[in-house]
């Protein structure tokens, strides 16, 4: 029986660093309510994923001054996305936007 537990103590430890990285950042360290909300909702990983993915091929796609025009963009939309705070809807709707924006670059 002790190895038993042992053993499944040793396999959930191994699995924690993946499941705390299912945004583009770690959850681990998420303290802002949307940051929470993007972390508790497997929807919104993927778009967050699919997000940064998509904006870091960008970036590194783009003459310099279009991927600097690209970053302040992306600022901007985070303070926009921050603005929902635990929101779902608003944040889904913030991402289907973002990612949509980024599809045109």
């Amino acid at each position: 029986m002790t190895r038993r537990l042992s053993l499944t103590l040793l396999l959930s430890a191994a699995l924690l660093p993946m499941t705390a990285h299912t945004a583009s950042y770690d959850c681990t360290r998420a303290t802002t309510a949307t940051e929470i909300a993007v972390c508790d909702n497997p929807g919104l990983n993927r778009m967050d994923e699919d997000l940064a993915v998509q904006y870091r091929t960008l970036l590194n796609q783009l003459p310099p001054r279009r991927a600097d025009a690209l970053r302040d963009d992306q600022r901007s939309w985070l303070t926009a996305r921050n603005s929902c705070g635990a929101d779902v809807r608003c944040l889904r709707a913030r991402y289907e936007e973002r990612l949509a924006r980024l599809n045109q670059y």
